[in-house]
C-alpha cells in the first residue's frame, strides 16, 4: 500500500471504528431487549452521555437498572482472538497473523462507574459487564467479561446481595435520564483528546488530582494522589 493509501486508511479509521462500534451496540441492544431478557422489573437505557465538572463528556454503551443494582455495560465489536485479563493496561486482538493493542475495556468501564457514582451519590451498586459482540470472550480471564450469547444470562442470574425496590429502580433511571446530555461525536472526540493530553501532562482525568509513579505487585504505574478517593492509575504517562 502507498504512503497516500496509508494515509487515507488513517485518516478513515475513527469513522470505520466508530460504525463496527455501533454494530456491536445494535447487537446488545437486541439481547437486552424487555422481550428477550426477562419480564421482571427493570430499566434500559442505551448511550448514555455524563458531563463532569470540568465539561468532558463519557459516553455509556448501556445500562440496566435491575433489583440487583446498575449494570454499566460496556460493547467491543473486535474479531478475531482476543486476549487480556483485568490488569493487563491493552488487550490484544489477534487477527490476520497480526497483534493489535487496544486499551483494557475493564479499566474504561472503570472511569464510566466512577462518573456514575458522582450521579448517584455511591448510593447503589454498580456492576462492570464487558460484552464481546463477536462471542470471542473465551481467551479472557475474567468473569465480568463475557460473550453476546451469554449477557442475558448473566444478567438475569448474577448473584448479589442487593434488593433494589421498583422505587428505586425507578428513582435512578430517572435521574440518569435527566443527566443525560446530547452532543454531537466531534465534540465528545474532543473530550476523548483533552484526556489523553491530561494524563500526558500527569494531571488526573477524573478528579484533577496529581499522577505520581507508584510501585505495585504489577510494577510501577501512576496513581492519583488523592487515593483512596479517586482510584485512578495507568501503567505510562
Amino acid at each position: 500500500m502507498s504512503i497516500f493509501g496509508k494515509m487515507i486508511r488513517m485518516a478513515l479509521r475513527p469513522a470505520i471504528n466508530q460504525k463496527k462500534g455501533k454494530v456491536g451496540e445494535r447487537k446488545v441492544d437486541k439481547e437486552l431487549n424487555p422481550m428477550f431478557l426477562g419480564k421482571f422489573k427493570h430499566h434500559k437505557i442505551n448511550n448514555l452521555i455524563l458531563l463532569d465538572e470540568k465539561g468532558k463528556s463519557h459516553q455509556i454503551d448501556h445500562i440496566v437498572i435491575t433489583s440487583k443494582g446498575i449494570f454499566c455495560i460496556e460493547t467491543k465489536n473486535l474479531a478475531g482472538h482476543i486476549l487480556g485479563n483485568e490488569n493487563q493496561e491493552k488487550w490484544i486482538q489477534c487477527l490476520g497473523g497480526k497483534k493489535y493493542p487496544f486499551p483494557n475495556p475493564l479499566k474504561q468501564n472503570r472511569s464510566h462507574i466512577y462518573h456514575l457514582n458522582q450521579i448517584v451519590k455511591n448510593s447503589y451498586p454498580i456492576e462492570s459487564v464487558v460484552v464481546m459482540s463477536q462471542n470471542n470472550a473465551n481467551s479472557i480471564s475474567c468473569a465480568n467479561v463475557v460473550n453476546l450469547d451469554d449477557i442475558r444470562k448473566y444478567i438475569t442470574e448474577f448473584e448479589s446481595n442487593t434488593l433494589l425496590s421498583d422505587e428505586e429502580m425507578d428513582h435512578i433511571y430517572t435521574i440518569l435520564l435527566e443527566a443525560n446530555q446530547e452532543i454531537s461525536n466531534r465534540e465528545h472526540q474532543k473530550n476523548i483528546s483533552k484526556t489523553k493530553n491530561e494524563i500526558k501532562e500527569g494531571i488526573c482525568p477524573r478528579c484533577s488530582g496529581r499522577l505520581i509513579q507508584k510501585k505495585g505487585k504489577y510494577g510501577s504505574f501512576y496513581g492519583c494522589s488523592n487515593y483512596p478517593g479517586c482510584t485512578f492509575k495507568i501503567k505510562e504517562k
